[in-house]
């Protein structure tokens, strides 16, 4: 920084892998702001490198770009903008697991991988005529043979959005597949629980016409409480649907 006497240099010795200090000045002659705020060197590369070893937090999620403004306060003591933070966590993302770009390219060898490893186990990578990814469809050969020897026929379907760069949504079937048929094939005591998404529906009508929809509780409850806004309201519809199925 200009007008400030800190100063460290080091040089390179030989090809070896460390560096020997030659001068150091351990004094700061500029504004106190500005050694809290600037910090060119702590690009969000740098500390992207210095947060991938611990992006899986203690309690068990990822972390958040506020969690490393947290961190590079508390242990640098240096502040940094929320911008920088969400790039730097985006360069740690992708040194931990690899760019979005490249893990698209695996999944024709991750499909074959998890049928050689698991029997029975059905993958279904479909792409656009440009060779663009649209969908990929996984059923586990152990869940399959599970699900028609011990389990009852009732299916909860659930979404969640990803994301990454790419967007996209993700469907899971517990303990079924929606593939055409191809995984389970024809079951007339199947019954599918889910959350009333259109698309869901629809798809489970098409394929399986003559199952049982039922909607998911949880997601009821959390639908009525949005929409009025009280808790009490939400619980009261949630007992009332238990009753009318209890006396059915």
């Amino acid at each position: 920084m200009d007008n400030c006497t800190w100063k460290l240099r080091a040089i390179r010795r030989d090809e070896r892998t460390y560096f020997q200090v030659i001068s150091f000045v351990n004094e700061h002659t500029c504004p106190l702001e500005e050694i809290h705020h600037r910090h060119r060197q702590a690009s969000a590369i740098i500390i992207g490198e210095v947060v991938a070893p611990r992006l899986q937090q203690q309690d068990g999620r990822l972390m958040h770009p506020k969690d490393i403004i947290a961190d590079m306060k508390t242990m640098y003591g240096i502040q940094i903008l929320y911008s920088k933070a969400h790039q730097a966590l985006q360069y740690a993302l992708s040194l931990t697991y690899g760019m979005h770009e490249e893990t698209f390219k695996l999944l024709p060898s991750f499909g074959y991988v998890l049928d050689q490893q698991n029997p029975e186990t059905i993958t279904d990578l479909q792409c656009d005529e440009d060779g663009r990814f649209l969908y990929f469809f996984i059923s586990l050969g152990a869940s399959l043979i599970g699900f028609r020897k011990c389990m009852r026929p009732v299916i909860a379907i659930d979404g969640t959005h990803l994301k990454g760069s790419f967007g996209g949504t993700m469907f899971v079937a517990f303990a079924q597949d929606g593939n055409e048929q191809d995984a389970l094939g024809h079951n007339d005591d199947l019954v599918f629980i889910f959350d009333r998404y259109a698309s869901i529906e629809a798809g489970i009508s098409k394929v399986f016409p003559d199952a049982t929809h039922k909607i998911c509780c949880w997601h009821f409850y959390e639908n009525v409480k949005k929409r009025f806004h009280r808790k009490d309201v939400a619980a009261i519809m949630v007992e009332a649907a238990i009753m009318v199925e209890a006396a059915r």
